[in-house]
C-alpha cells in the first residue's frame, strides 16, 4: 500500500533536508521496535517512516515522487519499475543502527550510553547521465551499450590521497596520484523498456561508484532525452503525422499508404471530396500498447496537393469541372 512520505513524516513539501531529518530523528527514536517491543503497531509505524524517510532524503526519489505523484510513484516509477521498498526484514531492527544512521555513532543498547565506533558501510554515491534516443525507440523499447565516465572513491587510499611511504613517512598515494579518486569508464548493455517519455529516468542499481568501505556500489541514474522525430509528433499515447495526397485522389477518394512506428498502414479516403486539413484517426496505430493502458491512435491531417502546371486541355477539364461541380461557396 503506498503512503504519502510528507504525510508519515509531517513536513511540507518545501521542507530542507535538515527539517526532514530532524522529523524522521525524533520519530524513529519514538516508534523503534527496540523501544515498543512486541508492539506490532509499532513496529509498522517504524516501518512507514523509514519508508518515507528512505523517499525524502534521496534527491532523486524525491523528485521522481514530486514529477508522478504518489500513486504513479509507487507503480510506474524509475522507468516503469515502480518504487522498491526497504528490506525491513534484512538484519532484523537495530536500534544501533539508528544511532549510527542519525548521529554517527553506535549505542551500546545495555543502558551504559554511547560509545564511538564505524558507521555501518553505506553503498557509494550515485552517478547521472543521460542518453538520447528516437521515439521509434522510446516507443517500443531497445537494448544499447551505455558508456559512462565518472570520477570514484580511490580504494587503495579510500579517498585520502595519501599513502604510506618508506620509513612510515606519508606520501601520495601511487594508485590515483593524490587525488583521491579516479577517472572510471562503465561499458554496459541495458535494455530501454517500452513506452518511456522525454525526461524520464532509469535507474540501474549497483552501477553507480563503489565505496572503500565495502557498502557496495551506487547506482546509475539515466536520464532519457527523446529526439524530435521527422514524421511523428507524440501526445501521451497518441501519434500525429502529415500525409500529402493528391487533388485526384482528394476528389475521387481511395486507399492511400501511412507511415508508422513499425511500417505502413491503410487507410481510405472517402470519395466526394476531402478537404485539405481534413484529420483522420488510425486506430491502435499509435504507441503500443501495454499491461495497464491501451494502445496509442495515430491521427493523419491530410495536405492537398494541387497541379502546378495544366495544359490548355486539361484547363478545359477543370472549366468544364466548375460548370458541373460548383464550389460550396458559389452554391449559396
Amino acid at each position: 500500500m503506498s503512503l504519502d512520505p510528507y504525510k508519515v513524516l509531517g513536513v511540507d513539501k518545501n521542507a530542507d533536508m535538515a527539517t526532514v531529518k530532524a522529523a524522521y530523528r525524533k520519530l524513529a527514536r519514538q516508534y523503534h521496535p527496540d523501544m515498543n517491543p512486541g508492539d506490532p503497531v509499532a513496529e509498522n509505524k517504524f516501518k512507514k517512516i523509514s519508508e518515507a524517510y528512505d523517499i525524502l532524503s534521496d534527491p532523486t526519489k524525491k523528485q521522481e515522487y514530486d514529477n508522478l505523484g504518489r500513486e504513479a510513484f509507487y507503480e510506474r516509477g524509475f522507468g516503469g519499475t515502480g518504487y522498491q521498498r526497504p528490506d525491513f526484514n534484512k538484519g532484523g531492527f537495530s536500534f544501533e543502527e539508528i544511532f549510527s544512521e542519525l548521529f554517527g555513532s553506535r549505542h551500546s543498547g545495555d543502558g551504559s550510553g554511547c560509545r564511538s565506533s564505524h558507521a555501518e558501510p553505506r553503498k557509494g554515491e550515485d552517478v547521472n547521465t543521460k542518453l538520447a534516443i528516437s521515439l521509434k525507440e522510446a516507443a517500443l523499447g531497445t537494448e544499447t551499450t551505455l558508456k559512462v565516465e565518472f570520477f570514484e572513491t580511490c580504494l587503495a587510499c579510500r579517498g585520502r590521497g595519501l599513502a604510506v611511504g618508506s620509513g612510515g613517512q606519508p606520501r601520495s598515494c601511487p594508485s590515483c596520484g593524490g587525488q583521491g579518486r579516479l577517472k572510471h569508464l562503465q561499458s554496459l548493455k541495458t535494455k530501454i523498456p517500452a513506452g518511456l517519455k522525454d525526461g524520464q529516468i532509469i535507474r540501474l542499481r549497483g552501477q553507480g561508484a563503489s565505496n572503500p568501505t565495502g557498502g557496495g556500489r551506487g547506482d546509475l541514474l539515466v536520464e532519457v532525452l527523446v529526439k524530435p522525430d521527422l514524421i511523428f509528433t507524440r501526445q501521451g499515447k497518441d501519434l500525429s503525422t502529415e500525409l500529402s495526397v493528391s487533388l485526384y485522389q482528394a476528389l475521387l477518394g481511395g486507399m492511400v499508404e501511412v507511415p508508422t512506428l513499425t511500417g505502413r498502414a491503410t487507410l481510405k479516403l472517402p470519395s466526394g471530396g476531402t478537404q485539405n486539413g481534413t484529420r483522420m484517426r488510425l486506430k491502435g496505430q499509435g504507441l503500443p500498447a501495454t499491461p495497464k493502458e491501451a494502445a496509442g491512435d495515430l491521427y493523419v491531417t491530410l495536405k492537398v496537393l494541387l497541379p502546378t502546371k495544366l495544359s490548355s486541355e486539361a484547363k478545359k477539364i477543370v472549366a468544364s469541372l466548375a460548370k458541373v461541380a460548383p464550389l460550396l461557396e458559389e452554391e449559396k
